[in-house]
């Protein structure tokens, strides 16, 4: 794993949560020294082996003091912390209380001198790794590039009791950052789609396993790829207009056609067969152009619409035909569909199978969020509706403008505010789309951080969150990049566009005031920044400012004798973090420079 650790001022963090009135503490590291031990179950399992690596990593990094590592069958008398499954945290009834909290959920006990870290299953097992270090030692897994790990000379604990259940079973966020293991286990994302998006497949080493869902939605084009299959059966894709379509994007399946239903239910049991690592399987309809989506018009999908309400209903009726199939050969496995811009209504007569996940695409504002009162009236009625209709329902939440990865994205707020709100409502799965095709994306390392730690804990304050992130990564600069997010959520509530999902022309939403005094603040953030490090990412969240001023000079005030020599600063910091994307598709960062080299030479 290539990250570095980055040490930031105790002062500048939170103090770790010791909760409970103070008593008598156990030392787990004095005077350099350790009568401690980590202590892990026989045989030990790769994830438990890598958990317990870690632990004795971050330790040895905050002490200096390396900690031995022992199955438990061949470990010694004394006091140990016990990482998983073990024969004491049996005897003690711990391990009935962490099986409890789920896959995912995680238990941190004290038992007389030993402390106990426990997870629900096999993932909570490596997670409780972090919890502990994060919640009570003051560490934080800021990014692939920053972790701070606060130096103590005396480790000691109070009696410790604190459990966690997170409340959404899947947490991912789809970014080129998630293309780090490491940190996506460090972060408690269980996500496994970002791999799979970057080409990387599943079971080739992973140390700790996630909710994937193959293959990637949306799948209806792998599974009757029209290149293949049109010529041969048009009438298993859409009838719209009175032609059979086959177009990946504005084109749909004929769900109704019993031969296609068969074919599809063939093609997910011999998927399953192939990948029984995979523990969901998804049947979803092909990407659609807003307010054209080549749903089939033939008459008898059209009867089921009649009779559900919904374009979505014959859609469900196919995925509950395929989950029946699979539940008698694969047991234990789901099948996820996705309700998405045409199909985002509830069928008022079939209700999703217990082993049937439905993933809503959200359908709201970017800016102001689902409690938009232009544009989130739509997407809460559905959650409402499908959380009533599912025991299984997921959120596809698009975090990023995909015309524009680099351009200001005042959507923390409401990022924040979807989050606690998917909480409440009792969704039990949640994908954040970031960018997926490049480092460098506007606040990218932040925006990861943040929705990592809200689908993790929805009861934070995602301001102390921010301010936490802040301090360790930005270091002395940390209090004018605060004063620059600040000016962002203003600009964000009182903005008046409202801009549904997919993207928006950032010179149209973002005022020059707020270009300007932007830049103002964050260069007086970039003088006090104190390393190359630091200055680097002051520099990074300039950028997407001087993008603009470089897109649209006359909108931005930027001369063209003053232009050259910002495009030179910009080109530094694009080539030095490795950025290749600028909007979604192919890479374009090279084509951007070379056009903006023709306009202001340099």
């Amino acid at each position: 794993m290539h990250h570095a650790l980055a040490i930031a001022l105790a002062a500048l963090l939170p103090p770790p949560q010791e909760p409970g009135p103070a008593r008598a503490a156990h030392a787990i590291v004095e005077h350099g020294r350790s009568a401690y031990r980590i202590v892990i179950p026989a045989p030990a399992t790769p994830p438990m082996e890598f958990a317990a690596a870690e632990l004795r990593a971050l330790l040895a990094e905050m002490s200096g003091v390396e900690l031995p590592i022992a199955t438990e069958d061949l470990a010694p008398d004394g006091p140990a912390i016990l990482l998983g499954p073990s024969a004491r945290a049996r005897a003690s009834g711990a391990m009935d209380r962490a099986r409890e909290l789920g896959e995912d959920g995680v238990l941190v006990r004290s038992v007389g001198e030993d402390l106990l870290l426990l997870g629900g299953g096999e993932r909570g097992s490596v997670y409780v790794v972090y919890e502990f270090l994060e919640r009570f030692l003051g560490c934080r897994f800021l990014a692939s590039d920053c972790v701070v790990v606060p130096k103590r000379e005396r480790i000691a604990l109070p009696p410790l009791d604190h459990a966690n259940a997170p409340p959404f079973v899947y947490r991912e966020v789809l970014s080129f950052l998630s293309g780090d293991g490491v940190l996506v286990a460090r972060q408690r994302l269980n996500g496994g789609n970002t791999n799979q998006c970057l080409g990387r497949p599943h079971g080739t080493g992973e140390k700790v396993g996630g909710f994937v869902i193959g293959p990637f939605c949306p799948s209806a084009e792998t599974m009757v790829p029209a290149g293949i299959w049109l010529p041969e059966h048009p009438e298993w894709f859409g009838l719209v207009g009175g032609k059979r379509h086959g177009a990946s994007i504005g084109g749909q399946l004929c769900y109704a056609n019993p031969e296609l239903l068969a074919h599809c239910t063939k093609w997910v049991l011999d998927w399953c067969a192939a990948h029984p690592e995979i523990p969901c399987i998804d049947v979803s309809q092909n990407d659609a152009y807003p307010g054209s989506s080549g749903a089939c018009e033939c008459e008898a999908c059209m009867a089921i619409v009649r009779e559900e309400g919904s374009q979505h209903g014959p859609i469900l009726r196919f995925a509950n035909a395929i989950a029946t199939a699979v539940a008698e050969r694969f047991p234990g496995k789901t099948i996820e569909t996705i309700a998405y811009q045409h199909t985002l209504a509830t069928p008022k007569v079939t209700k999703p199978r217990d082993d049937v996940i439905v993933r809503l695409c959200q359908h709201a504002c970017y800016f102001h969020g689902i409690d938009c009162p232009s544009l989130g009236a739509e997407f809460r009625e559905a959650l409402a509706q499908w959380r009533r209709s599912a025991k299984n329902v997921f959120v596809w939440h698009y975090g990023v403008n995909f015309w524009s990865y680099l351009a200001p994205n005042p959507n923390l707020g409401a990022l924040a505010a979807d989050l606690k709100r998917y909480a409440r409502d009792g969704i039990n799965g949640v994908m954040v789309q970031c960018d997926l095709q490049s480092p460098g994306g506007e606040l990218a390392e932040l925006r990861q951080y943040l929705c990592a730690q809200l689908l993790w804990d929805p009861s934070r304050d995602p301001l102390a969150i921010r301010q936490d992130f802040c301090a360790g990564y930005y270091g002395p600069a940390a209090d004018d990049v605060l004063e620059f997010l600040a000016a962002m959520d203003r600009w964000a509530v009182a903005m008046p566009q409202h801009i549904p999902m997919n993207g928006w022309d950032p010179a149209a939403v973002t005022p020059p005031d707020f270009v300007t005094a932007g830049l103002d603040t964050l260069g007086r953030a970039l003088e006090k920044a104190s390393d190359p490090g630091h200055r680097n990412r002051v520099e990074k969240l300039m950028l997407p400012l001087w993008y603009l001023r470089l897109q649209w000079p006359d909108r931005y005030g930027l001369s063209k004798s003053d232009g050259a020599a910002l495009l030179a600063r910009f080109r530094r910091v694009v080539e030095a973090n490795a950025i290749t994307t600028i909007s979604e598709g192919p890479p374009n960062a090279a084509g951007f420079l070379a056009q903006m080299q023709a306009q202001f030479g340099g």
